[in-house]
């Protein structure tokens, strides 16, 4: 199947809802049942990017404890 017949993928802010609670792809496709290449193949179509954290490397360390 292609991801559009999958309804999580095809709406956008259900599926950016997804991404913005933190799921992975490999989680996606696993709820929706579609294979990983179907969710990044959304992603791109969507032009959707994940995130990108920038933290200092004092604030690494603690998180590291």
């Amino acid at each position: 199947m292609m991801w559009y017949e999958y309804a999580e993928l095809r709406d956008k802010e259900t599926f950016l809802g997804m991404l913005r609670k933190g799921m992975t792809c490999e989680e996606i496709a696993e709820l929706t049942g579609c294979s990983v290449s179907a969710v990044h193949t959304a992603e791109k179509r969507h032009r959707l990017r994940k995130p990108v954290i920038i933290m200092s490397e004092e604030l690494r360390r603690k998180l590291e404890l």
